[in-house]
């Protein structure tokens, strides 16, 4: 009897883990299922929570860009990641929307996600983005940026915030002052990690790791991937998974190049002929130059000539830096003339032009300048403006597209419907009808800012990088064909049968 009964039981086990295996197997199954529907259609097949898909739709996102298609249902599955993705492919909501859906709600327990930026701008930008994005869930974010007040700082971490986004420097001395320990930490974020590299912020990051528990999620997220770069992502992150969507050599598909020479003293000339005669007032313009004295100097010459400017670069008053940025992302100017401290990181929504007043001397960063034109679909420019010591850089910047440079020829007749990548030559009727610049340079203010502008240059060409043996020999092999005009100068010569 006992014996019976015994085998009734273990039949009833057996067919309980049998049951138990099934049901598993089942689970494992819809998991995978709702993966691949996660991977291959919008937001909407993500599985989100209705608050942080509200919060996506508030934002007026309807599908995903391809990092964030990529990216989020890895994140998602707590996986550590290393993404790499050029400016404007959408990285910054790759990261933003599953920490969202992990945090879901605010916990008084302490902080629980780190994102840290190389610089104040993306920082705030993030920040901005981050709340406008999680408007529906109830989570509370902090903001921890080198030049604000450490007193207000102190007081904001006390309020157990669920996510702190920070520059590492300062980050790092709040740290230090609090005593501070990051036991909570799930889910940390190095966004803009290359960058956070150049500006030497390496030791920081190693001693933000030390103070992470072991178990967090880590996310890293940048344009290159330097050997030291790898060697962090190999000491802080988990098997992480590498994701990579053509950041080194691709450019938006509807960004159209132009090329433009001249003589060196000339630049300023062509640049007023651009924005007088070639570019609509009302698009917005980023303006590249090579050091503060360049965006100093630019901003004195566009100011008299009637123009509007917002400035940025890297010794700008933070506050002053803020608002700049703030008035041209609302309009209020539509110049925007910096260094390279903005090239990557500051989001400008539906900016038209980029002038590269001064060529980059590295083909990747002409890519984080130009990237943040042409994005979602809309069309942009990219304008450089090139004198002789800089042309072997624009057949670097070829090389390394794998494109061919289309030089315009003295035979070529004259086309009204400019090509795209041509490279050609200013006319000298372009400069001449800005002559109003020889009046305002003979000027004092305007003559000492020249002079402080030309000894920057001076220090700026010995620390560029050198351009490759291969270009400058090609330069020299070019130096005796004959260049035509530009055609986006037609208006200027169309009675000619010629360019040149």
């Amino acid at each position: 009897m006992f014996s019976q009964k015994q085998n009734k039981l273990s039949s009833k086990k057996v067919e309980s883990s049998d049951d138990e295996e099934e049901l598993k197997e089942l689970q494992h199954l819809n998991r995978n299922e709702n993966r691949k529907q996660r991977k291959s259609g919008g937001f909407q097949s993500m599985g989100l929570s209705n608050p942080v898909f509200k919060g996506v739709m508030f934002k007026g996102y309807k599908v995903p860009t391809p990092i964030q298609r990529k990216t989020i249902p890895m994140i998602m599955d707590k996986k550590d990641v290393v993404a790499m993705a050029r400016t404007g492919s959408g990285k910054t909501g790759a990261f933003v929307i599953p920490m969202l859906e992990r945090l879901k709600t605010h916990n008084p327990t302490g902080a629980r996600a780190v994102i840290l930026s190389p610089t104040r701008e993306l920082a705030l930008q993030t920040y901005k983005f981050a709340k406008e994005l999680g408007k529906f869930t109830k989570l509370k974010f902090t903001l921890i940026l080198g030049g604000d007040k450490i007193e207000d700082q102190f007081a904001a971490l006390h309020e157990n915030p669920d996510v702190i986004i920070a520059t590492p420097g300062r980050f790092m001395h709040v740290l230090s002052e609090m005593n501070l320990k990051l036991l909570k930490v799930e889910y940390v974020v190095f966004d803009e990690a290359d960058r956070l590299f150049e500006m030497g912020f390496q030791e920081q990051l190693g001693e933000i790791l030390q103070r992470l528990p072991e178990n967090r999620q880590t996310l890293l997220f940048s344009a290159t991937l330097p050997k030291m770069l790898v060697e962090f992502a190999s000491a802080g992150l988990n098997s992480p998974e590498l994701i990579r969507l053509d950041v080194d050599t691709k450019l938006p598909d509807l960004l159209k190049l132009f090329f433009f020479e001249c003589r060196s003293d000339d630049k300023v000339c062509v640049l007023l002929y651009l924005l007088h005669h070639i570019i609509k007032s009302s698009e917005p313009t980023v303006i590249f130059a090579a050091t503060k004295h360049h965006v100093e100097y630019l901003n004195m010459v566009l100011t008299k000539a009637g123009y509007k400017c917002s400035i940025s670069y890297s010794s700008l008053d933070p506050i002053a830096r803020n608002i700049n940025v703030d008035r041209f992302r609302n309009r209020r100017t539509n110049i925007f003339i910096v260094t390279d401290l903005a090239a990557r990181g500051i989001d400008i929504p539906l900016l038209v032009n980029v002038i590269n007043f001064n060529f980059p001397a590295k083909p990747k960063l002409f890519l984080h300048r130009v990237g943040r034109v042409a994005r979602a679909g809309n069309s942009g420019n990219a304008y450089s403006i090139v004198c002789a010591d800089e042309k072997a850089y624009v057949l670097d910047l070829h090389m390394f597209l794998g494109r061919t440079i289309n030089f315009v020829k003295e035979s070529d007749a004259v086309n009204n419907n400019v090509a795209d990548n041509l490279y050609g030559l200013v006319p000298q009727s372009a400069i001449d009808e800005e002559d109003r610049l020889k009046t305002w340079n003979e000027t004092v203010d305007f003559k000492n800012m020249l002079k402080v502008t030309s000894n920057a240059y001076k220090h700026y060409l010995k620390t560029r990088n050198p351009s490759s043996s291969e270009s400058i020999k090609r330069m020299k092999a070019m130096s005796n064909e004959k260049l035509g005009y530009h055609p986006l100068f037609a208006r200027l010569f169309s009675h000619l049968k010629f360019f040149h």
